[in-house]
């Protein structure tokens, strides 16, 4: 029997088990329908020291056309994830820990808010722009709604099928966030008491009871929020519109304020994270456990919703729209707005304010290496998430609007439908950031990519050669060249993300505030303030009208691109593993801020590598985890939850592709810090971990070393100093493939660089190699030798 086994685990592209292994059939040996172990089939008889098994977990996110139906929902993934960027340090106790639960409400609160607006987004396209003003012109109902087969609707008609829409995004809401691995994952305990909890705690990873109540309280404000549109649009009188009198009118007013409660009520729960009674039912058994309490809240909301429809229709206004008038909008819809940016940009302001007291404390790391934004990385992804959201609605209200747009007959021009000015507002704000991203982007993203020349004065090309022992054709120099540039871009990505997060929440600030001054009864200074000094007259006017259409396409290409992604998902395969790598991404983090994300796999991969590493150990083997890429997280994770020192002590681990410590150190310093890291490295696993990395790599990177002066750089000298991760100074030293016979590599200390393509000129038995950038690590033939090697220490 080999005394090894090697786990491989793949990363977010889902790579097929057969690759993993390079195979070409496998048989399943372990784990379940979705956390999947699998060898060669048939399985060979025992030969050498090492087996390889693959661990593929692709199931659980990539490649499911129901997956591309998540896209729409990122600013909700991206609130859930920003939570675990907060820098706190599990068991804390006193005032820090009193200001992340501030921090914790006010993500809870956002989640609540965007929830809020996404039905009234939706409600405002399908009841006002589609049943109210398109469906009132006999010309735009023959032209966008003749599949109903009638020459014209009655307005109640209009109104149910306007209603029954967000009825069945809320329904459909309902049931995609409802999927969660309902069977426990494997080691998974009750749920941790500790409100930070740490990677590896099985507690971590266990389905949380609050999950299961955020998830009601979302609904029944979804419904509750629509409920309140339609009561209110029924009782007030616009431009072809009669109010409801009597007593429907007082009924209505009745199931508003009915509505309200409701929706206060949601959001103080929400904000307090629990029941008010404690649950006696474990969320590890049950998932989707919620007290009956809140259960009935929804029911409640469904029926004051449905009566609210019913009522309306029935009994409420009635449409007397002149022919041929310009349609005007109803009313309502325009204060919902403004009250959810109000409300999205105070408790924005809240989180930075209680975001900026937790950066305090300072970690065992150098200083490229702290958290990233200083530690303000949280408030930067929650304001990048409320801009999405407020993109996301402008956009399907402007291109609305546009697509049922009203012929002018004087002019023979399509005119848009009427939409409240927030929205042209929204549009300017994204030009403005169109503008500002550009510019920052050409500064600090060119002169990088185009770098020819270093700090000392020799070229790139110079650079490479180093690396190879015989002269490079012009044509491979330049492939491996403008791999090397494009691969620096990462380390300047987050200067591009802070200035979009910082920006959007700037702009979510901005929006909120003229949304507030909005809702005071009365005049409207805010939009009037805007009309008069920012759009004025003459060439002025014409400036910033063309930076609101500017904006108006910007959002229309990034709407037009997730139709597209969504479209191509259904039909391509390729396309849907491209659309779950977005949410490989966000869903490995636990429901703990947004219930509506896609199931989170991160706790069933970890338990099951886990597990699986355990059973292999008892059986007295070792176990190699391999993992790329995302992988490295989960093998990383998997490794801090075994927890006997036995265990740990025939256990190593090897990592290539890597973001854990340029990216996920910094993003994620409570889980995956670099003194967390560092403890991993020294203590759990007794140095017995290797990391590989290319300066082709456009996404992995160096983890366990780092250059001893400056930033990481692929255009480092070859013979510079690094310091190892527990800090330790260690040389460069080659390998030479030509004596050594199994591929060339750079050892600095437990780090190895790999040079792509590991071969330029075909010699007999070692043909061209491909450029690999990020991918098949296993390919190179040094990675067998890194793997012996760290078998032998």
């Amino acid at each position: 029997m080999p005394e090894t086994v090697e786990i491989r685990v793949h990363g977010v592209s889902g790579t097929a088990a057969e690759s993993l292994l390079e195979i070409s059939s496998v048989v399943q040996v372990g784990g379940d329908d979705t956390a999947r172990f699998m060898r060669q089939a048939p399985v060979p008889p025992p030969a050498g020291p090492t087996q390889v098994e693959a661990f593929h977990w692709g199931t659980m996110t990539s490649g499911s056309v129901s997956k591309a139906l998540w896209l729409l929902m990122a600013p909700f993934g991206v609130v859930n994830l920003a939570r675990f960027t907060l820098p706190m340090e599990a068991g804390e106790n006193g005032g820090r820990d009193r200001v992340r639960a501030v921090a914790d409400v006010s993500l809870r609160l956002i989640g609540l808010v965007m929830t809020g607006l996404l039905a009234t987004t939706v409600a405002f396209v399908s009841i006002d722009l589609v049943a109210w003003q398109c469906g009132g012109a006999s010309g735009c109902q023959r032209h966008h709604l003749s599949f109903f087969g009638l020459e014209v609707i009655e307005w109640r008609w209009r109104l149910l099928l306007g209603m029954a829409v967000p009825a069945a995004m809320v329904a459909l809401l309902g049931i995609m966030s409802a999927q969660v691995y309902l069977y426990a994952s494997p080691g998974a305990t009750s749920a941790a008491p500790d409100p930070v909890g740490s990677l590896g705690a099985r507690a971590f990873w266990s389905p949380s009871p609050r999950t299961a109540l955020l998830r009601q309280l979302h609904l029944s404000t979804a419904l509750a929020v629509v409920a309140m549109l339609v009561a209110h649009l029924s009782t007030h009188e616009v431009a072809g519109l009669a109010p409801a009198h009597g007593w429907s009118c007082t009924v209505l007013w009745v199931l508003f304020w009915l509505s309200a409660a409701i929706v206060a009520w949601c959001a103080v729960i929400t904000g307090r994270g629990r029941t008010l009674v404690p649950s006696t039912v474990d969320a590890v058994e049950n998932p989707r456990a919620v007290p009956n309490l809140y259960r009935g809240l929804t029911a409640t909301a469904w029926l004051v919703f449905v009566a609210v429809a019913v009522i309306a229709a029935g009994w409420g206004g009635r449409a007397n729209r002149p022919r041929g008038a310009r349609p005007a909008g109803l009313t309502g819809f325009d204060w919902a707005f403004h009250a959810h940016f109000a409300a999205a940009a105070l408790f924005l302001l809240v989180l930075v304010v209680a975001n900026a007291v937790l950066r305090g404390p300072t970690y065992n790391a150098p200083d490229r290496l702290h958290p990233m934004w200083c530690g303000m990385a949280c408030s930067v992804l929650t304001g990048f998430a409320v801009l999405l959201a407020a993109g996301f609605t402008a956009g399907a209200a402007l291109q609305s609007a546009r697509l049922l747009g009203w012929v002018d007959r004087r002019s023979g021009l399509t005119e848009p439908l009427d939409v409240p000015v927030l929205f042209n507002v929204t549009a300017l704000l994204w030009g403005l950031l169109t503008f500002v991203l550009l510019a920052v982007a050409v500064v600090v993203l060119v002169p990088y990519y185009q770098t020819k020349k270093l700090s000392d004065g020799t070229t790139l090309a110079a650079r490479i050669q180093l690396d190879y022992p015989d002269p490079l054709p012009e044509r491979t120099m330049q492939r491996i060249t403008t791999a090397w540039q494009r691969a620096r871009l990462k380390y300047r990505l987050p200067h591009i993300l802070l200035t979009l997060g910082s920006l959007g929440g700037l702009a979510a600030v901005v929006q909120g505030t003229l949304g507030a001054i909005a809702l005071i009864p009365g005049h409207d200074p805010g939009y009037d303030w805007i009309e008069k000094h920012i759009y004025g007259t003459g060439r002025r006017d014409d400036v910033w009208r063309g930076v609101e259409v500017v904006g108006t396409w910007t959002l229309t290409a990034l709407a037009a691109l997730l139709v597209l992604l969504g479209a191509r998902a259904f039909r391509s395969p390729s396309w849907r593993r491209s659309v779950g790598v977005l949410w490989d991404l966000l869903a490995f983090w636990p429901r703990l801020t947004h219930p509506i994300v896609p199931p989170p796999y991160g706790g069933h991969a970890v338990l099951s590598l886990a597990r699986r590493t355990e059973q292999v150990i008892a059986g007295g083997r070792r176990v190699v985890l391999s993992g790329h890429s995302q992988g490295s997280v989960i093998c990383a994770a998997a490794a801090l939850t075994v927890e006997t020192p036995t265990a740990r002590k025939k256990m190593a681990m090897i990592t290539h592709g890597s973001q854990l410590l340029w990216a996920y150190s910094r993003l994620f310093p409570a889980y995956l810090g670099h003194n967390k890291l560092t403890a991993l490295y020294t203590e759990q696993l007794g140095g017995r971990w290797r990391n590989v990395h290319r300066w082709t790599d456009y996404l992995g990177g160096p983890v366990l070393a780092r250059p001893a002066t400056g930033p990481i750089d692929p255009v480092l000298p070859p013979d510079s100093a690094w310091v190892t991760i527990d800090g330790t100074a260690v040389e460069p030293a080659e390998s030479d493939e030509s004596a050594d016979g199994g591929g060339w590599l750079r050892q600095l200390g437990p780090e190895y660089q790999l040079r792509d393509p590991f071969n330029v000129i075909a010699e007999e038995g070692a043909p061209v190699s491909p450029l690999l950038a990020h991918s098949a690590y296993y390919a190179d033939p040094a990675y067998d030798r890194i793997v012996e090697g760290l078998l032998r220490d």
